[in-house]
């Protein structure tokens, strides 16, 4: 053999070899990804794109040219990067107009448009994917549907899912879309219709644990449908199975003893759950607020405490953070006897203080006015009127009218004088807010 054919078949050796390492490097990445490791999936995803992109560096004549760029435009989608991704499935689009893997690109690079805020661009790619490549037909109509979803359109997602499962009952992306349309039903509180798409999705999924996971939804569905004895029934059948779905499914059954009126059953199964996260600050908030209604005060700050603790930038987390603010106030030291104007504008001071609740707190100030106008509290809740009227709401007009009032009614308490400065009755310096 020749030492020029030893060379070349050499160099199609190595180039080929590059080449096959960044596919294996890619699938692994894949694998890692779908298996939750995306840190993992990360490093993989690299070697390949590193490989795919020797390939065309060192042997850009080769017939291995157009796959490496693709499949360094697939490695940076896969890496969430895709404004590199768009500008690779580009590069091909140009460079080889006649490559085998143009549709694909195509379509990778409509979803790299909508993944990268492009909506109405993405969409045109898709658009068009669809009426040329009827192979992927069914690819570009899930995408489109999903691109609804992406930017938070999810009645219009909800409605070409249905369309999408009713003309392509074959596609690999049924399974897919029947998830998506159960969740896209259940943001958009149609509970009936959740509870349907997710018990198809239950009938088609092979995977137990997804199976599960699904079951823990209908659960969900049903006790917003308050019907509490079918939403028992998945809790008991799916209770244990997965560990990490037992917080989840023993608040479900809380909701639903609790909407049954067996306030024992929903404090036991409440008290199950413990987990450090939204479901066990949930647990803890419903624990608390039970105890808070029942007057006892002491467990009802210890549960508040502890959903506060278990998760404070969860929406229960943040109420249970208010509600042992607002406990603390009213109830603080026990032993200190309080007249019903002080405890009532405390409670308001709690709203506008604590909670920034500010039109509540109007309520209450105005409530003390009312009730009791002849104590020292009057003129105070009325001063705290004018302050958020001024300083919050900006209606000076309101605020002054109030002032008179106070200046009117109580013309020798301090809040007068301090309404008369505000008013400019007085020489002044800075103006004071309300003493506390």
């Amino acid at each position: 053999m020749r030492p020029l054919t030893l060379l070349a078949l050499f160099a199609g050796c190595a180039y080929f070899n590059t080449f096959y390492n960044a596919r294996v490097y890619y699938r692994e990445g894949l694998k890692l990804k779908e298996q939750g490791q995306a840190g993992q999936a990360k490093p993989k995803f690299d070697k390949a794109i590193e490989k795919s992109a020797l390939v065309i560096s060192r042997w850009p004549r080769s017939r291995w040219v157009d796959d490496a760029l693709f499949l360094i435009g697939r490695g940076y989608y896969e890496k969430a990067e895709f404004s590199r991704a768009i500008k690779s499935f580009e590069q091909l689009k140009l460079a080889f107009p006649n490559s085998p893997f143009l549709p694909e690109a195509e379509l990778y690079r409509g979803m790299a448009l909508i993944k990268n805020g492009s909506f109405g661009a993405g969409r045109l790619v898709l658009e068009g994917v669809k009426q040329r490549y009827p192979r992927l037909r069914d690819a570009a109509s899930f995408y489109l549907c999903l691109s609804a979803l992406e930017r938070g359109d999810d009645q219009e997602g909800v409605d070409s899912l249905k369309v999408f499962v009713r003309l392509f009952p074959r596609s690999r992306y049924y399974r897919e879309a029947v998830r998506q349309l159960a969740e896209g039903c259940l943001r958009l509180s149609d509970y009936a219709g959740a509870e349907i798409w997710f018990q198809r999705y239950t009938e088609i999924e092979p995977s137990a644990r997804k199976r599960a996971e699904a079951k823990v939804k209908i659960a969900a569905c049903f006790l917003a449908q308050r019907r509490y004895e079918e939403a028992l029934k998945i809790v008991g059948d799916e209770l244990g199975r997965y560990q990490d779905l037992d917080d989840e499914l023993n608040l479900t059954a809380g909701k639903a003893y609790a909407g049954m009126g067996k306030d024992n059953e929903a404090l036991a199964a409440f008290a199950r759950v413990r987990a450090n996260n939204a479901s066990g600050a949930e647990a803890a908030f419903m624990l608390g607020r039970f105890y808070e209604e029942n007057k006892d005060f002491g467990r009802a700050r210890a549960y508040y405490d502890s959903a506060r603790l278990r998760r404070v930038d969860s929406d229960y987390g943040v109420l249970a953070a208010k509600r042992l603010s607002l406990l603390e106030a009213i109830v603080g030291d026990t032993t200190k006897k309080r007249s019903p104007a002080e405890a009532l504008f405390l409670l308001a001071e709690v709203h506008n203080l604590n909670l920034g609740e500010y039109d509540t707190a109007m309520a209450i100030y105005q409530q003390v006015y009312d009730s009791f106008p002849d104590s020292p509290w009057a003129p105070k809740a009325l001063f705290a009127q004018a302050w958020i009227l001024r300083r919050v709401k900006q209606d000076s007009a309101g605020a002054a009218q109030v002032l008179r009032k106070i200046i009117a009614e109580y013309p020798e308490t301090e809040y007068a004088a301090e309404s008369r400065r505000w008013l400019g009755l007085v020489r002044s310096g800075q103006e004071k807010s309300p003493v506390r």
